[in-house]
């Protein structure tokens, strides 16, 4: 039996003042899944996640949410968004905050306010004030105020960003609670480490576009191939060709990182031909993460041609 398509986007472009924000996306969301989408900063995932809730416009391509085209019918959308960093309005109280926000998308029910508070630990906070409230309490926020209405499918931008590590249990503990009353989840995160064990599809973006779609096997296998050394410079380009020329070895341009395979000691000596060279480099050693492993394995091998 085919699983029912919650979120089905195809070949999705988001162009701003000749600049692309999202480019050529395509990925699915399918009934029972909770998607990880991974990336550095400036990957675009921000910007996916605000075309998805229609806050930027698509320039190509087409968004399905639950079999509707969310561009020709903007008031299908049914989502619940916590974006990060939590945005309320901090010399109001934390039960303000929530009147008014809901007072936005229609009728203010605070009995359905009140169980979200409750279900999210801060029904004792009601009467303070935002500024005095802990990140991780404004971030609870925000999924209570989503949760209210509750949504067929909810977006967690940086969920475990700046929480303390006895809260990161919690936090994963509601987004199970979540997926357990049907809401579909899809988790914007910089690393995988965090999510690696929630969800079950990973989209890994770059450069504004998705790189790969990997499942938790596939991860497992890219995570555990190559360990690549890597320097981090300028001018990644440019001094990459002069390894090439200089050193002979393939390498591979993320980011602004260097990547090759070579020893510490190898290491040492293209460090201190670039300092000799009066090329600063900023960062050297090995990748450790998870995640940085699993791109490194993906990036194909940069040719001494390529710009």
């Amino acid at each position: 039996m085919e699983k029912e398509v919650i979120l089905d986007i195809k070949n999705l472009s988001v162009l701003t003042n000749e600049r692309f924000l999202v480019k050529n996306v395509s990925f699915s969301v399918e009934e029972g899944d909770c998607v990880g989408i991974i990336g550095e900063d400036h990957s675009g995932k921000t910007s996916l996640i605000k075309t998805i809730t229609g806050a930027l416009p698509i320039s190509d391509g087409q968004i399905h949410l639950f079999g509707k085209d969310i561009a020709k019918h903007p008031n299908s959308i049914d989502i619940g968004l916590c974006l990060d960093p939590p945005v309320f309005f901090k010399y109001q109280t934390v039960m303000q905050n929530f009147v008014y926000l809901c007072s936005l998308s229609g009728k203010v029910d605070k009995q359905k306010i009140l169980f979200a508070l409750n279900k999210f630990n801060l029904a004792h906070k009601m009467k303070k004030y935002v500024f005095f409230l802990s990140y991780y309490e404004k971030k609870l926020m925000a999924l209570a105020l989503a949760y209210i209405n509750r949504p067929k499918l909810m977006i967690l931008d940086e969920p475990f960003k700046g929480l303390p590590a006895s809260s990161i249990q919690d936090m994963k503990d509601y987004i199970a609670e979540l997926q357990e009353n049907g809401t579909h989840v899809l988790i914007a995160s910089r690393y995988y480490s965090p999510i690696e064990n929630i969800c079950n599809k990973f989209i890994f973006m770059e450069g504004r576009t998705v790189k790969s779609i990997l499942n938790h096997e596939q991860c497992e296998k890219y995570s555990n191939e190559n360990t690549f050394a890597f320097i981090e410079v300028k001018y990644p380009h440019y001094c990459g060709k002069l390894i090439i020329q200089k050193f002979g070895l393939d390498v591979k341009i993320f980011g602004r990182k260097i990547l090759f395979e070579a020893d510490e000691a190898l290491t040492a000596e293209i460090v201190k031909f670039f300092t000799k060279n009066r090329i600063s480099v900023h960062k050297a050693g090995y990748l450790n993460k998870k995640h940085e492993r699993i791109f490194a394995n993906l990036t194909p091998y940069f040719k001494e041609g390529n710009n």
